[in-house]
């Protein structure tokens, strides 16, 4: 699946992007930043990747001008509460203090609350990560109760109604500047990289609703390819 919106693509992971992801996420300004910080190996990796490769999770590269600089997430994804937890790190040193974070991020929670209409985004950050905590907070997340016991982390909440408040004035504020107010909607979205596989990973066995929008999807992607 391919999400287009403000020059920026977010791209399915696939395999073939695993290698890149692991080196990122083992270099020590991103493994600062996590919970987890053991180095992980090629090995972990792949199984990790066979764990998350399925419609419970979506995990995205961010591409910018043809360069892959971050990844972002959807993952446990829960098709009765319809709830997920969220998350994102940039790699490209150039673009963490930059707009395209926060972009990406909207692309995201647009299509998470405004597209399949979920009810509620669940982040876990450190605590310790002020950065992280104050950027999450703009864009309406507030504290929680903790989905696990982990120690040393804040879980916060990102809830539709909140969202749809608070981006209803970036969307005044903010976006003019590139020239699309505009939510996301089902034309910013292209399957036709998952015309494989991916269609039994990821488009079949949904909730209705959902379903419906996924058949749209393979439906324009097939077209596409005649």
């Amino acid at each position: 699946m391919l999400i287009r919106k403000y020059g920026i693509t977010l791209k399915r992971l696939k395999e073939e992007d695993i290698e890149l992801v692991r080196q990122k996420r083992n270099s020590a300004n991103i493994r600062n930043t996590m919970a987890y910080r053991e180095e992980i190996t090629p090995e972990m990796q792949k199984k990790w990747f066979n764990s998350i490769n399925n419609k419970y999770n979506g995990y995205f590269v961010i591409i910018h001008e043809g360069k892959k600089i971050g990844l972002i997430n959807g993952k446990n994804i829960d098709f009765e509460k319809r709830t997920c937890e969220g998350g994102i790190f940039i790699w490209d040193e150039h673009y963490i203090k930059s707009v395209i974070p926060a972009l990406a991020s909207i692309m995201m929670n647009d299509w998470t609350f405004l597209i399949i209409n979920f009810n509620a985004i669940y982040a876990k950050v450190l605590t310790e990560n002020k950065d992280a905590l104050t950027y999450d907070k703009l864009m309406g997340y507030e504290p929680c109760e903790p989905l696990n016991e982990e120690k040393g982390v804040q879980w916060l909440v990102l809830r539709k109604e909140n969202y749809i408040h608070k981006i209803n004035l970036i969307r005044k504020s903010l976006l003019p500047a590139f020239g699309d107010i505009e939510p996301l909607n089902p034309q910013d979205v292209d399957a036709s990289d998952d015309l494989g596989k991916e269609i039994d990973q990821f488009y079949k066995g949904l909730s209705p609703d959902i379903q419906e929008k996924a058949d749209e999807l393979l439906n324009r992607a097939r077209k596409s390819q005649k």
